[in-house]
């Protein structure tokens, strides 16, 4: 990299640089018949539409931020096999898949589920892609990116409660559980208190959150691993809620250790 292209990139990117070099690409140890392929070359790539493009998230992690003109194939789809041989069969170029960041592990298996010959993959993840890209990235529906916007690990966890503070602010307060179906198996954590509001439930999604806006409540949400709620977090901050907390660890932590 010439020092022009050095003093180019953004401050925001530069001071992320040593976390991400810390982090490691823990994929490419676990799958090494897999190829993979770097930000740069994948980039450049992709500029000359070399590649086909599929984000292997679901799809409410697609909506929220994606690269440009990306399908959106959630390799936890039953018929994802199915659907992305009859993608392979209609073009000669390579398919590249990609999910959020380093230690995530869906595009690999994505790519092991394909079973195609030219599949690969790019594990740096769609947020260092938008930090250094963010003309080639949407966010909830805005291109270019703001960089300004990316929610930081630092901020979601300011937002995260143990289970017993969690408890204590439940009374007039909005309660969701953002489980899927599976997940759930019949029941929230709080009986009668909390409402079944999965992610792809996008109308009822919305009902709830404009209630805790309208009447200023605090908006409560849980999940299964204390992971899926990030991406709630995004339409909460767009929205303008300022009162909202997530339970910390999900209801794995709260079923391991009950609410004693």
């Amino acid at each position: 990299m010439t020092l022009a292209r050095f003093l180019m990139i953004p401050l925001f990117l530069f001071l992320m640089l040593p976390s991400w070099a810390n982090e490691g690409f823990p994929g490419r140890e676990k799958f090494p018949g897999v190829p993979y392929i770097e930000l740069e070359d994948f980039h450049k790539g992709y500029k000359n539409n070399e590649y086909i493009v599929v984000d292997v998230r679901s799809n409410f992690e697609f909506k929220v931020i994606q690269i440009t003109d990306a399908l959106n194939f959630p390799v936890a789809d039953d018929e994802f096999e199915s659907k992305i041989q009859a993608l392979a069969k209609n073009t000669s170029k390579p398919i590249v898949f990609y999910c959020n960041g380093r230690r995530c592990m869906k595009s690999y298996k994505a790519a092991v589920k394909s079973k195609l010959s030219n599949a690969l993959v790019y594990d740096a993840g769609i947020f260092e892609w938008t930090q250094a890209y963010p003309g080639d990235s949407v966010l909830l529906g805005e291109s270019p990116v703001d960089p300004n916007k990316l929610i930081s690990t630092k901020k979601l966890k300011e937002h995260f409660v143990p289970l017993k503070e969690f408890e204590k602010m439940i009374p007039g307060a909005v309660l969701i559980d953002i489980r899927d179906k599976k997940q759930r198996a019949g029941s929230g954590l709080f009986l009668l208190v909390d409402k079944s509001t999965p992610l792809d439930k996008t109308k009822k999604l919305e009902r709830y959150l404009n209630k805790a806006l309208e009447e200023d409540k605090i908006l409560l949400a849980y999940d299964q691993a204390g992971k899926t709620v990030r991406w709630l977090q995004y339409h909460l901050e767009k929205k303008g809620i300022k009162k909202y907390y997530f339970m910390e660890g999900g209801a794995k932590y709260y079923s391991y250790t009950g609410s004693n």
